[in-house]
């Protein structure tokens, strides 16, 4: 065996020892929290592969309305980062904002807390229903997509929040950014898709497309009442 090979495996060693360093060879800290309405972050040291701290503002309408934000160390080569957002229908919504930095304690500046869902539409269409707790759902309607949406989505997974995971099924507009989810901590829920269908969203028709509401066999708010780790953040009140 050459040289050269060994050499480029002990430097990919060392680079990954090192990649949740800061620049004084210490590891690198970053601030935690993860709430609803309000979120007082404590200092974390990051272990490998974290090699960056992160911020994720969330603002959705599932069910309610929901702002939060998400601190923490992160893998800067698995975060998505950027704006990225879902619209199930003219009261479904979720829009998240990422950023990653990475320099010491670097995330204890927050985002806004509450982002504004968008409602100025792009001239698209997409088919639209909600429903939470089901793993299927069948669109009744049409959604005008709004902001930067420009796909079709058709998503399976769950929500999840502290002991609190139910399933949902969706479709609507979403951004190109929010079709790569696959598992995102944001600042009010844990995403997890297990399906996920995009594809470019076609002109809106010339006669006004109706906004379909949110629809499934219950609310969102009706499951999340029950669980004291949703309060007071859903009762009053996000995270990719």
């Amino acid at each position: 065996m050459t040289k050269g090979p060994i050499i480029l495996c002990l430097l990919g060693t060392l680079q990954a020892m090192t990649g949740a360093q800061n620049h004084t060879g210490s590891p690198l800290t970053c601030f935690y929290c993860k709430s609803g309405r309000s979120c007082h972050p404590t200092p974390q040291t990051c272990s490998l592969p974290q090699d960056a701290c992160i911020i994720v503002t969330e603002h959705n309408t599932l069910g309610a309305e929901n702002s939060g934000t998400y601190q923490s160390c992160a893998d800067s080569r698995r975060s998505l980062t950027g704006f990225l957002a879902f619209y199930f229908g003219d009261k479904v919504a979720v829009e998240i904002q990422s950023e990653i930095c990475k320099s010491e304690d670097c995330n204890i500046e927050s985002m806004t807390s509450r982002l504004a869902i968008s409602t100025i539409h792009n001239g698209l269409q997409c088919p639209a229903c909600y429903a939470p707790g089901s793993e299927s759902c069948e669109s009744d309607g049409r959604v005008l997509c709004t902001g930067g949406a420009d796909q079709c989505a058709a998503v399976i997974g769950t929500l999840a929040q502290g002991d609190v995971t139910i399933p949902f099924a969706a479709r609507g507009c979403a951004t190109r950014a929010a079709c790569g989810i696959t598992t995102l901590e944001s600042g009010v829920f844990t995403y997890k898709l297990t399906e996920a269908q995009c594809s470019p969203a076609p002109k809106a028709e010339t006669s006004s497309a109706p906004r379909t509401p949110a629809r499934g066999p219950f609310t969102l708010g009706s499951i999340v009442r029950q669980a004291p780790l949703f309060l007071p953040a859903l009762l009053g009140l996000f995270l990719c």
